[in-house]
């Protein structure tokens, strides 16, 4: 009896293998490496320490004094338009002109988002485990957030102003579970979560609008974004932390230039990694010549701010602003450079935006944090009907070597300068950047990180690869004289 069952299922196996199923296209990964190592990332060859300019700002002290005040403004201000977490004008006006209903809008059009129902493969969200969201997952996720309690504290409380005493991600949805497209679809998938907005630097004063219902989260306005964080970074502040922490002169703050540096209090205790751009109150205290003493914020067991002191560095934190000039630029590229790129700070690195967010912020220089409202930080001039050759003339004849951010639709970059590359002479341009691709999208050609690299009008490695300069949208912006009141924080996710 066994012999007969196993002699159908022999023949019936080599049926299969006599009739194989009709051939299909093989499978192209969307995903490959471009070829960097054709590039010189040298930060010194492009910017020469032996040029004479090398020390002469690319913005006037008048130019860069204005901009601190209106950085510091944004952050800490109190005037009446003064955009800054913490002060209750611009909380009552901005937060509160609907009573609430304007963040619970908010909040369900992004739970609406990530509902897969009725959706193409195209726009279904994935997990980290390559299946799609459930209606539960997100179910659980909005009982979490508790949407009605934003409507019912519809004006500014004193109670509710905080700070930021960790680097935090700050997301569309109270979880930390991540939200891919299709991977096999090109600039889907890994890293791009479309949960993740944006990230905190240590020391941000925030406004905490809501809490999740099991207390992880903290639903929160920075002085850029509006998402959720983690609670346990976040501690509330009352008036004698904020007067302790940024009634001081302004020049009596430092920050950070290096890429990351740990931040121990003066118990030795861990508190956070700084990363390039944040700010810290300097402080009086056993500092030497090679390290510089300033306050941090910790929380306390009761989740209230107290003040701590560290020691950092001096190359790592440098008084703020530090001077426009070629030099503090170079030292802060060759911190960045090479970096992975981070898709709205992923792991707390950076994307195109926000790599240029964190070097001007060391300039005293407040860029938004996407990349297209950046363009609106200088006078603008769009070039988008003109050829890719008429736009990179454009940039060689008129740019502004080290203050003129070029934007090509989803990506920003900052401008160097010209050199020569086969014989012609092309625009330099430093940048975050995910990768290159062909007119048709199909496929990546994967850079990944903060690179150096001349606008090209082809690609040689790849001519199929379409040229930076040849996208739909082209614009330059020059950074002079801050325009005149800021414009509103950002609400969406990071377009970079």
């Amino acid at each position: 009896m066994i012999r007969a069952v196993v002699i159908p299922l022999t023949l019936a196996l080599a049926a299969c293998a006599a009739n194989p199923p009709a051939a299909q296209r093989p499978y192209v990964d969307p995903i490959a490496l471009f070829p960097m190592e054709h590039y010189d990332q040298n930060v010194d060859h492009w910017i020469d320490p032996t040029n004479a300019r090398y020390d002469t700002p690319f913005l006037s002290p008048a130019e860069q004094h204005a901009h601190w005040d209106a950085y510091l403004a944004r952050y800490f201000g109190t005037r009446e338009r003064d955009p800054s977490p913490w002060n209750p004008a611009f909380i009552n006006r901005r937060l509160y002109g609907n009573g609430g209903a304007d963040i619970v809008d908010l909040q369900l059009r992004r739970v609406g988002s990530y509902d897969n129902a009725g959706k193409s493969v195209r726009s279904i969200g994935y997990g980290q485990n390559y299946r799609p969201h459930t209606a539960q997952w997100l179910d659980d996720i909005e009982r979490n957030m508790n949407l009605q309690q934003f409507g019912q504290a519809p004006g500014y409380r004193p109670d509710a102003r905080a700070i930021a005493t960790n680097a935090l991600l700050v997301r569309e949805l109270p979880t930390m579970d991540p939200s891919f497209y299709l991977h096999r679809l090109a600039g889907e998938g890994y890293p791009f979560d479309n949960l993740q907005i944006s990230s905190v630097r240590p020391g941000t004063p925030l406004y905490v609008l809501g809490r999740s219902v099991d207390g992880a989260w903290d639903y929160v306005q920075t002085p850029e974004v509006q998402g959720w964080v983690q609670s346990n970074g976040v501690a509330r502040v009352d008036d004698a932390f904020i007067a302790a922490w940024s009634q001081r002169p302004s020049d009596a703050w430092g920050v950070v230039i290096s890429a990351s540096a740990p931040v121990r209090d003066e118990q030795g205790v861990f508190r956070f990694d700084a990363t390039a751009g944040t700010l810290l109150p300097l402080t009086q205290g056993a500092a030497t010549p090679s390290q510089r003493a300033v306050l941090v914020p910790a929380r306390d067991v009761d989740g209230h701010a107290v003040l701590r002191k560290a020691q950092l560095p001096a190359t790592a934190l440098a008084p703020a602003p530090i001077a426009a000039t070629p030099r503090n630029l170079a030292v802060l590229m060759k911190s960045l450079i090479g970096r992975p790129y981070g898709w709205g700070n992923m792991n707390f690195y950076n994307d195109c935006s926000s790599e240029l967010q964190s070097i001007f912020s060391a300039f005293g220089v407040w860029l938004p944090r996407h990349s297209s409202s950046q363009m609106a930080a200088g006078e603008m001039t769009d070039l988008s009907s003109d050829t890719p050759a008429q736009r990179l003339d454009y940039l060689i004849e008129n740019g502004r070597p080290m203050r003129t951010l070029v934007y090509i639709g989803g990506h920003v970059m900052l401008y160097l300068g010209n050199t020569t590359r086969d014989g012609h002479t092309v625009p330099l341009v430093y940048q975050d950047i995910w990768g290159m691709r062909p007119a048709d999208n199909s496929r990546r050609a994967v850079i990944g990180g903060s690179v150096i690299f001349p606008l090209l009008l082809r690609v040689p490695e790849d001519p199929s690869l379409e040229s930076l300069a040849a996208t739909r949208i082209f614009q330059v912006s020059v950074l002079g004289m801050p325009s005149g009141a800021a414009p509103p924080p950002d609400e969406e996710n990071p377009a970079s």
